[in-house]
C-alpha cells in the first residue's frame, strides 16, 4: 500500500505524548554517507513528532554521522513498525535553527514526507518492531519531554 501523509493512527502515535507507553519502540533511521553507503541509526519515540500529516521533526544528537548525512544530502528514510505496518517513510530534510535554551542541544530537522509505503502480508502479521529497555527510565523519560518540546518550537 502507497500513502502520501500519516493517517490518523501514525498522527497519535508520532503525537509526542504518552511517551512512557511507548519507551520501549524505536525506528531505524537510514541515511547514505558521503561514500554512498547506508548509515543506519535507532531513533525513539522522544526524538520525533508529527508537525502535521505530512510533516515530521526530529531530534538527534549534535555531530552523529547520521546527522552530518543528513545535512549533506537533505534526504533520509524512517523505517517503523506499528499495528502490524512496515512503514518506509521516505523523507526531504532541512535543519532547523539551533535553539539556545534547549536542556540538551540537539540537530532539529524539519522533515516533508514525501512518500509512505506500507508492507503488510496477507499471510502473515508483524507482531513487532524493534524494542529495547531502558536502563534510566527517569532520565530518559526527562530528556525525551525535552526534546519533544524543543522540536515543536
Amino acid at each position: 500500500m502507497e500513502m502520501d501523509q500519516l493517517d490518523a493512527a501514525l498522527l497519535e502515535w508520532f503525537s509526542g505524548s504518552n511517551l512512557e507507553s511507548k519507551q520501549h519502540e524505536a525506528m531505524q533511521l537510514l541515511t547514505v554517507t558521503d561514500g554512498q553507503w547506508p548509515h543506519l541509526a535507532m531513533v525513539s519515540m522522544g526524538e520525533v513528532v508529527a508537525m502535521s500529516p505530512s510533516r515530521l521533526r526530529l531530534a538527534l544528537w549534535q555531530g552523529t554521522q547520521t546527522s552530518m548525512n543528513m545535512m549533506e544530502t537533505g534526504k533520509a528514510a524512517l523505517i517503523a513498525v506499528h499495528g502490524q505496518r512496515l512503514l518506509h517513510v521516505r523523507l526531504e530534510v532541512r535543519l532547523l535553527p539551533e535553539l539556545a535554551d534547549a536542556v540538551h542541544p540537539r540537530d532539529r530537522y524539519e522533515c516533508n514526507i514525501l512518500h509512505i509505503r506500507v508492507d503488510q502480508a496477507p499471510y502473515a502479521e508483524i507482531t513487532s518492531g524493534i524494542t529495547f529497555q531502558l536502563k534510566d527510565t527517569n532520565g530518559a523519560s526527562a530528556r525525551w519531554a525535552a526534546a519533544i518540546e524543543d522540536l515543536k518550537k
